[in-house]
């Protein structure tokens, strides 16, 4: 009711942006009051038509932007990318210094960006956020905006960024008085200092981090804190201390975990086995490790990203073609123009709803299929066997000759003793082959830019001769996984059934 007072008094008043803030206004309270985000995000597209009519093009623009906000609480990526975009586009026509509310809305689209990885724009439309005048400062919570910042720079591997934002959260948030941010920023802090291997500067702000979290009952955040404590302190050999932190997390990440935590509670539950001597479990860790390794690479797939993308380009080209086409024909003949404009339109409206239809039947399916994938993924890569045991002899029967220099003899050895189940193991392996084999990777980049890291580590082994059998003992993996893996390379490769893998590979 105060909503649709305001909206009549600024008619009368004459106030066009404030009759429109609070008409819009009223839609989006009908729309937070559905608990269904698809519904919730319909009450917007229609208010967004409905302005649409009234030649209110910044609304419309403001009913996509929180159409989109729905969407993105729904769990629905794709759709919210679409709408924030759309709606920014519109925006970006508008002077933020005579429309300064509109700053708040980057923040939303920032959020999709950060989803999917594209953290130099999330930073982009964040910064902008942090430019909202102090009398609109309400809009946002600023620990949060500098917090993001800091992770993703943090994602960048821009570590002395991320420190600096970081510290700006806990100094904001030590304003407002938030204990819970200031430790949440300092814990991120950690995490950035744990990442450059400063581990005796990250563990006291990740502890704190930790009781914090309990504190306040953010369990999620509390399991970040002690799994990245108790890697730190198997890295210093103090393994109980290790083990404590992982019991403390254990029920959260069986339970309720992210993919993300069970990969790195498998990776310290893989280092503590390591560390202890316990080869029992080793090998069941590494499998699970692997598994949760590919699961999150899997899901940090940007093909939706570029689709909408590339479908919002698309869009805004046939509009203004479209445009152009129907002021050229209103111009020779009036009545053909209106007609081609309405079939047009009840073309794209058809072809809108057709595709809204299909895009409600399959968003269910999309998380479930990204999973299926990642597991056929695991099947593929962890089934592969088969294939010149007695090449891995020939090599070493050349060692025991003499044929080698001593050094070398020395390295290769090495690299068959060696074992591949982390990314420490895979760094120090690649150290010693690019030794034995000078400039190998930057020739197999340079002749198959598209293979993954999986198919690097199959092509390094195949150079050293190795049979399949001792392929799957270095990478902690069935001897079915390798000859599957083969298999698969040389499909993504083209390699001819004729061809010979080995000889391809002594060519690079």
């Amino acid at each position: 009711m105060e909503l649709s007072a305001i909206e009549k008094l600024s008619f009368e008043k004459d106030n066009r942006l404030l009759r429109q803030q609070a008409w819009m206004m009223q839609h989006l309270y009908n729309a937070e009051k559905s608990a269904a985000a698809t519904k919730s995000a319909a009450i917007m597209l229609k208010a967004a038509d409905i302005a649409s009519e009234k030649d209110w093009e910044l609304t419309q623009a403001e009913c996509w932007h929180f159409a989109g906000g729905f969407y993105y609480k729904g769990g629905m990526y794709t759709l919210a990318f679409e709408h924030m975009q759309k709606a920014q586009n519109v925006f970006d026509k508008y002077d933020t210094k005579k429309y300064p509310h509109l700053l708040r809305y980057q923040d939303a689209l920032a959020g999709c960006y950060y989803h999917f990885g594209e953290y130099r724009q999330a930073i982009k439309h964040l910064k902008k956020t942090a430019q909202l005048p102090p009398q609109l400062s309400s809009f946002i919570y600023f620990p949060s905006i500098y917090n993001t910042i800091a992770l993703c720079y943090q994602h960048l591997k821009q570590y002395d960024s991320a420190a600096i934002w970081y510290k700006k959260s806990y100094e904001t948030a030590a304003s407002f008085k938030d204990s819970f941010y200031m430790s949440l920023a300092y814990g991120n802090l950690g995490f950035t200092y744990y990442l450059q291997h400063q581990y005796d500067k990250a563990l006291p702000l990740l502890e704190a981090d930790y009781i914090s979290s309990i504190r306040a009952r953010e369990t999620g955040s509390a399991t970040n804190a002690a799994l990245t404590i108790a890697a730190i302190y198997i890295k210093k050999e103090k393994l109980a201390d290790a083990e404590k932190y992982m019991a403390l997390c254990r029920q959260h990440v069986y339970t309720s975990g992210s993919v993300s935590q069970l990969k790195n509670w498998y990776e310290n539950l893989y280092n503590l086995s390591k560390a202890k001597g316990d080869y029992k479990n080793i090998g069941l860790y590494a499998d699970s490790l692997l598994f949760y390794t590919d699961s999150v690479a899997a899901l940090r797939d940007k093909k939706a990203f570029n689709q909408a993308v590339l479908k919002i380009e698309t869009e805004q080209h046939l509009n203004e073609v479209n445009q152009l086409e129907s002021k050229r024909k209103q111009q020779i003949l009036l009545r053909n123009s209106l007609l081609a404009v309405l079939v047009l339109l009840a073309v794209i409206a058809l072809l809108w709803v057709n595709r809204q239809l299909l895009k409600r039947n399959k968003e269910k399916e999309l998380v479930q299929q990204q999973l299926q994938f990642a597991e056929q993924e695991l099947i593929n890569y962890t089934q592969k066997l088969k294939e010149k045991n007695a090449v891995v002899e020939q090599l070493r029967s050349e060692i025991n000759t003499g044929k080698e220099s001593n050094e070398r003899v020395g390295n290769i050895n090495s690299l068959l003793a060696a074992t591949i189940l982390t990314e420490d193991d895979w760094k120090k392996f690649r150290q010693l082959f690019e030794k034995v084999y000078p400039g190998f990777f930057v020739r197999l980049k340079e002749k198959m830019p598209d293979l993954s890291a999986a198919d690097i580590r199959l092509l390094a082994l195949t150079k050293l001769h190795l049979p399949p059998k001792d392929m799957a003992s270095m990478l902690g993996v069935s001897y079915d996984a390798i000859k599957k893996a083969r298999q698969r390379l040389r499909k993504k490769i083209n390699l001819p059934e004729e061809g010979d893998l080995q000889e391809l590979i002594e060519m690079i």
